[in-house]
Formats: structure tokens, C-alpha cells, sequence
């Protein structure tokens, strides 16, 4: 009879649905949203705010535009680290946001090395 728990038990873990996302977790089109604006805000930080010599406390002016990304999504910073360790124990889920993120890096690359067309001046007559 034991065996046949187990099995049971056994059979009704595996048929469970691996790709459903918990409701307390952000979902993934979200997540990948959020990760982005991270992302931005974190390389906007680096270039600019650790460049600001009338800045004092720089470290602290990076958190609040982290907090800033928080806000602008609605989210609390730890909601934020709930998804993403829920992200990093599914490599599958996080696999799809890492490969969205990058390929929006690429597209971003290439827009922003693509020569501009050059506008000739037009000469206009004086009257």
C-alpha cells in the first residue's frame, strides 16, 4: 500500500506545471523590464554619477535612483530580490530573460553605431 502512495505522490509532483510562476513573483515580461531599467540606471550611475565631483556620497545617489526604478514599477526592492532568487533556481525562466535582455543590448548597439545619413545644406537665393 506504500508503494502505492509513492507512486501516486510520485506521478502528481511529476505531472505538476514547471513553467507556472508563483503570484507573490514578478512575471518574466516584468522581470525583464525591471532588470533592464536596473541595468540602465546602474550604467548611468557608473558613468555619470561617479564622474560628479559635486556629488558627496555617491553610493548613497545610486541607491535612490535604484529606488527610483522600484518606484517607477511599483514594485519594493524586496520583491524584486524575491523574483529574482525565485528566477535564479529556474535556469529555464532566467535563461529567457537573460537572452531578451541581450538581444535588446544588440539591437541598442546597433542603433547607436549605425552611421548617420549625412544632410546637405541647401542654398537658398538671396533676394
Amino acid at each position: 500500500m506504500r508503494l502505492v502512495a509513492v507512486i501516486i505522490l510520485v506521478l502528481m509532483c511529476s505531472c505538476s506545471n514547471r513553467t507556472a510562476i508563483p503570484s507573490d513573483v514578478l512575471p518574466s515580461d516584468s522581470m525583464q523590464v525591471v532588470m533592464k531599467d536596473l541595468i540602465l540606471a546602474s550604467q548611468y550611475s557608473v558613468q555619470y554619477l561617479e564622474k560628479d565631483s559635486l556629488l558627496k556620497d555617491k553610493a548613497r545617489a545610486n541607491q535612490e535612483l535604484l529606488e527610483k526604478v522600484f518606484q517607477i514599477h511599483h514594485i519594493t526592492r524586496e520583491a524584486f530580490k524575491h523574483s529574482l532568487l525565485f528566477y535564479e533556481s529556474r535556469p529555464d525562466l532566467n535563461k529567457k530573460i537573460f537572452d531578451s535582455l541581450s538581444a535588446y543590448a544588440n539591437r541598442q548597439q546597433k542603433d547607436l553605431y549605425r552611421p548617420k545619413p549625412l544632410v546637405k545644406p541647401t542654398i537658398r537665393p538671396v533676394n
